[in-house]
C-alpha cells in the first residue's frame, strides 16, 4: 500500500513538475523581434502632445485619465497654476502626392486654475491669454498642428 501511494506522489510530482516547465516556456514565449516603428496615428498624435505638455521646464504633477490632461505649472510668481487640458479632437491627414507633409490637428479646451484659456479674433490676428511658455513648446489653445518627421518616426510641434 505504501509503495502505491509513493508511485502516485511520484507520478504526482512529475505532472506538476512538466506542467511548470510549460508554463514557464508559455511565459517566455517566443521573441517576437523588434518593436513595430511608429505610424502617424491618432494614437502616437495624442502620446506625442502629451508627451510636449510633459517636457515643458517647471511642469510637474503631469496626470491623464483618458483625453484630460492635469499637470501643475508655477506662474510668473512662483505660485502653483493648476492646469486642466481637455482633448477634444485628434486628426490625421495626409498630404497628396510624393513627399506630402502628414499633418495633426489636435483640437482642445485649456484652464488654468478653473479659468478658460481663450483665443479671440483680434484686429492684427488670433489673441490668446495662453501663456508664452506654451506656445513656444508649439502648443496652442483650441486647436494646434504637427508636422510627422518621417526620417524621425516622430511627431514635431514647433
Amino acid at each position: 500500500m505504501i509503495h502505491m501511494v509513493e508511485a502516485s506522489l511520484t507520478r504526482l510530482l512529475g505532472a506538476l513538475s512538466a506542467l511548470a516547465l510549460v508554463g514557464t516556456l508559455a511565459a517566455c514565449g517566443p521573441s517576437e523581434g523588434p518593436p513595430p516603428e511608429p505610424r502617424p496615428d491618432v494614437d502616437t498624435l495624442r502620446a506625442s502632445f502629451i508627451a510636449q505638455i510633459e517636457s515643458i521646464d517647471l511642469v510637474a504633477g503631469l496626470e491623464t485619465d483618458g483625453d484630460e490632461v492635469r499637470f501643475v505649472r508655477p506662474d510668473g510668481s512662483g505660485e502653483d497654476v493648476e492646469w486642466r487640458v481637455r482633448i477634444d479632437s485628434l486628426e490625421v491627414e495626409s498630404g497628396e502626392g510624393e513627399g506630402a507633409q502628414v499633418l495633426g490637428r489636435v483640437r482642445s479646451a485649456w484652464s488654468a486654475d478653473g479659468r478658460p484659456i481663450t483665443v479671440q479674433q483680434g484686429p492684427a490676428g488670433l489673441v490668446t491669454d495662453m501663456p508664452h511658455w506654451l506656445l513656444d513648446a508649439g502648443l496652442a489653445p483650441a486647436e494646434c498642428w504637427a508636422l510627422w518627421d518621417e526620417e524621425a518616426k516622430a511627431w514635431g510641434w514647433t
